[in-house]
């Protein structure tokens, strides 16, 4: 077994005076003496946000159906580095003074949960501090100066494996033999992967077994997918290549009866072809959806940039130790200067967004809109992932207006036959983008696994909470809002 994260002297100081402070205010209000000062009073101030309450949708199908149950939470965080106050007009909440003691507090009030993912981090040092029962595995892209991070109990867990997975040299096609391989020439290898650019993303995968449990565990993959809305067609082959890689992990770490959940910031909305294909692959895509995936078949220049082999000076995966000691990035992000492609800009225009392409070619390897469907079908062949939102009658039914779903908030356009109108109405909510991008998806059990149920989710807020668009103060430190979910099987 893997030894516990151990703090550094410093953030065991200031979990130490936090928790002090909050036993002396506690005791204090008890004893009707409560007198803060004016340098507390401030920093009570500065660390208020918006608390949600979680809803218990256990019933008695539920209630007696599964032994064990994990509390999962995903965030994108928004980093730092890609913070831009014209992408936030009117946000009062971007400088990382104001934006740090916010996100403490509001991972201080998620510590209670088994498995927290987070996404777009760059500054893990000073999050630990507030989740001081919690070890971690990270990863990050080439370059990148944020990333992937899976935190996780560590008096309830141990890391069994871990995988970090570079979305960009991955194969959205069958993977020839290790004879061929060594073989093929460099359009081979393009034509495999069948890119459309080059993204930098990654996927971060975690099998982490209970300690009180030999042999059981689940299986926690995170990620954050291509942003550009008009590139429906990275989006659906980096999903393939998450996919597959999931199932050949299970396999190689013997926890292929495991529950998995797959958790992050997809960037795409329920009424997007990544989403149906996830959840409904073997409905008919609409129409719309299929032109989506068609009209972004391009090649962008930028993956010529990719390399055609793995550089072996950079870091391998995240270490199976667990303890975040030695987990390195795909490369030496902090060291690096290197622009995060773009991820800080607009939605462009769509004479932009064709910028710099070119209609794709054989040698590119490019598959087509039903050559994708037919790959999810394949990975998903009898059913396809729940989501813990948009598969659960979290909202109340269709008389209570309180709960605002994606469906209620219009999300559709009229007519549309499609899954995930459960989901929440926002999960990134600003100025400029009202989005429904962040997701908990319980993929299907194979060879017999545990069948997971979901039995809570952390309650969305109402779009009146939300006030002007976040990052704001006394609401959210990030542009996007944490959710999650408990699962028991």
């Amino acid at each position: 077994m893997a030894p516990p994260y151990t703090l550094t002297p410093e953030q065991t100081v200031k979990a130490a005076e936090r928790q002090a402070a909050r036993l002396a205010k506690k005791a204090a209000k008890a004893a009707g003496t409560s007198q803060l000062t004016p340098e507390q009073k401030l920093e009570e101030e500065r660390r208020k946000f918006l608390k949600r309450e979680w809803i218990d949708l256990r019933s008695a199908s539920t209630e007696n159906g599964g032994s064990r149950k994990v509390r999962i939470v995903t965030w994108n965080i928004l980093a730092q580095t890609l913070v831009r106050r014209e992408l936030f007009p009117g946000s009062d909440c971007l400088r990382w003074s104001e934006r740090r003691p916010l996100m403490q507090a509001e991972l201080e009030h998620h510590s209670a949960n088994d498995i927290i993912c987070l996404q777009e981090c760059d500054r893990l040092p000073d999050y630990l501090s507030s989740l001081p029962k919690h070890s971690h595995v990270k990863g990050s892209g080439p370059g990148k100066l944020h990333g992937l991070v899976i935190l996780y109990r560590n008096d309830r867990f141990f890391v069994r494996g871990t995988k970090l997975v570079q979305l960009d040299l991955e194969s959205v096609a069958t993977v020839p033999t290790d004879e061929e391989a060594s073989d093929e020439k460099h359009q081979d290898i393009r034509r495999r992967r069948g890119g459309s650019r080059q993204t930098k993303n990654v996927g971060l995968i975690v099998a982490l077994e209970e300690s009180n449990a030999v042999g059981r565990g689940v299986v926690v993959a995170t990620t954050h997918l291509f942003w550009h809305p008009k590139y429906a067609y990275e989006r659906v082959r980096q999903c393939i290549i998450l996919l597959r890689t999931i199932r050949q992990f299970q396999q190689d770490n013997n926890c292929i009866t495991w529950p998995v959940v797959f958790a992050g910031d997809l960037n795409t909305q329920p009424s997007e072809a990544t989403y149906q294909l996830l959840v409904a692959p073997h409905k008919p895509l609409h129409s719309s959806m299929i032109d989506e995936i068609r009209s972004s078949r391009l090649v962008h220049d930028s993956v010529q940039k990719v390399p055609l082999s793995r550089d072996t000076s950079i870091p391998q995966p995240p270490s199976m130790s667990g303890t975040g000691a030695n987990t390195p990035n795909a490369v030496a992000a902090t060291e690096s200067k290197v622009k995060d492609d773009d991820e800080d800009e607009l939605p462009d225009s769509n004479e932009k967004s064709i910028a710099n392409t070119r209609a794709p070619e054989e040698k590119d390897g490019m598959s087509t809109a039903e050559q994708l469907v037919a790959l999810v079908q394949q990975l998903l062949p009898n059913e396809g992932a729940r989501s813990a939102y948009g598969s659960t009658s979290w909202s109340g039914g269709s008389t209570d207006t309180n709960m605002e779903s994606f469906s209620r908030r219009g999300g559709f356009v009229p007519g549309l036959d499609a899954e995930g109108g459960g989901e929440p109405a926002y999960t990134c909510f600003t100025p400029l983008f009202r989005l429904t991008l962040d997701y908990l998806l319980i993929l299907p059990p194979v060879d017999g696994g545990a069948r997971a149920s979901v039995t809570g989710l952390l309650a969305p807020p109402r779009t009146e909470q939300l006030g002007e668009g976040l990052p704001r103060k006394g609401i959210c430190a990030s542009d996007h809002l944490a959710m999650g979910c408990e699962i028991s099987w």
